[in-house]
């Protein structure tokens, strides 16, 4: 009689074990996920990030660049769960009857293994993805996205062509290895008066567009944006096989821009630093020769270099950066986070307007990253995954 009452009682043990265990293991496993698919995302933003960090490195080497596909990480766990009950029995001396006792167990086992390829691109693929110059739509996306203008328009645009209402025509080059000292007047390289001109440009451009609908304006093909235009115009759709460059008419002037691909982008990044090497003090940040409008400052300054890259030494400890990579037997680090927002500079704090605390580089890597992801899906671009503020 007691051996079955103590057999009841553990069975009825085990199951309120196994009723009160179930919401415990459900959110384990919830617990679970939410952290793989974390860690997985950061995962492969880093690899994505590392590798555009090490191209720029090889270019400001003047070394071949080599560009990977890389799959998205897939992880299939597997759950194993054993439930034991016994009865056992304790002997209590001569002439005593064995006294019972119960025990209950539970046992969770999980096996999981990650699974990717890192892989050259087809030869279709990488002409594509890498080497055919940025298209149109893709720039327009980005300009009417709230992207820092400054950014994007050095990065993306290797030439403009300046129309005057006589239509009298100016070239300018975007040349990086004529590019020193953030550009000042003093210095007469082609690839500064580029600079100066796109300064020039937007510093006319202003939040508003004023593109006419009215049929009878006249039709400008490839217009992105028209600011205080001297007559209307309107955007003329391309005739077939027809490619047209983005154009923006800004009164008697109209601007075309001259588009690179991802490749001359990278490229270009690591020309800027070449110069910066050649300057920077030994094991001190490497610095483009030329500043954009600083991180979560709203007005104005001084701007930073569109592009840091940190040696071990100069790097933060316990900082998050947007990319890291180890060439040439040392480690480098580009894009720390910055998390600022600011209406003014201040000479001290988070606030200043300095280089390290409005570090624009992680912009330039997610930029580069998103137009390597997006140029490798030829059927519809979509808008960028993020704003940024200014």
């Amino acid at each position: 009689m007691l051996l079955r009452t103590l057999t009841l009682a553990a069975c009825a043990l085990l199951g309120a074990c196994a009723t009160g265990a179930a919401p415990a293991q459900r959110g384990d496993l919830a617990r679970q996920i939410a952290d793989d698919a974390a860690a997985f995302n950061d995962a492969y933003a880093q690899a994505v990030q590392a590798q555009i960090l090490l191209n720029i490195m090889r270019s400001r080497d003047r070394l071949p660049r080599h560009y990977l596909s890389m799959t998205g990480i897939a992880d299939s766990p597997s759950w194993r769960y054993r439930q034991n009950a016994g009865i056992g029995s304790i002997p209590l001396g001569d002439g005593g009857a064995p006294w019972g006792f119960g025990s209950v167990g539970l046992e969770r086992e999980t096996q999981t293994r990650p699974t990717y390829a890192v892989q050259p691109f087809g030869a279709e693929t990488l002409t594509r993805t890498v080497f055919d110059a940025t298209q149109p739509y893709v720039f327009a996306h980005y300009w009417r996205s709230g992207w820092p203008r400054d950014l994007l328009t050095l990065l993306l645009v290797e030439r403009i062509t300046v129309i005057a209402a006589d239509g009298h025509t100016r070239l300018f080059y975007n040349e990086a290895n004529e590019i020193f000292g953030d550009c000042t007047d003093d210095v007469q390289t082609e690839g500064c008066a580029f600079v100066r001109t796109l300064r020039a440009f937007l510093s006319r451009v202003g939040p508003h567009s004023q593109i006419s609908t009215d049929v009878s304006a006249r039709a400008v093909c490839g217009l992105v944006d028209a600011y205080e235009p001297t007559r209307p115009v309107r955007a003329a759709p391309p005739s077939e096989d027809e490619t047209c460059d983005p154009t923006f008419v800004v009164g008697d002037d109209t601007y075309v821009f001259r588009l690179r691909s991802l490749d001359e982008t990278v490229y270009y990044v690591g020309e800027l630093l070449r110069a910066g090497t050649m300057s920077a003090e030994a094991g001190g940040a490497i610095e483009a020769q030329i500043t954009i409008r600083a991180a979560g400052l709203r007005g104005g300054g001084q701007g930073v270099p569109l592009f840091r890259v940190l040696p071990h030494e100069a790097s933060r400890h316990g900082r998050i950066y947007g990319a890291e990579v180890a060439y040439g037997g040392e480690r480098f680090y580009a894009g720390p986070a910055i998390s600022r927002s600011c209406a003014e500079a201040a000479s001290a704090g988070p606030c200043q307007d300095s280089a390290e605390e409005g570090d624009r580089s992680s912009s330039v890597l997610s930029l580069i990253a998103e137009l390597l992801a997006l140029n490798q899906s030829p059927d519809a671009i979509r808008a960028p995954n993020r704003l940024i503020a200014e």
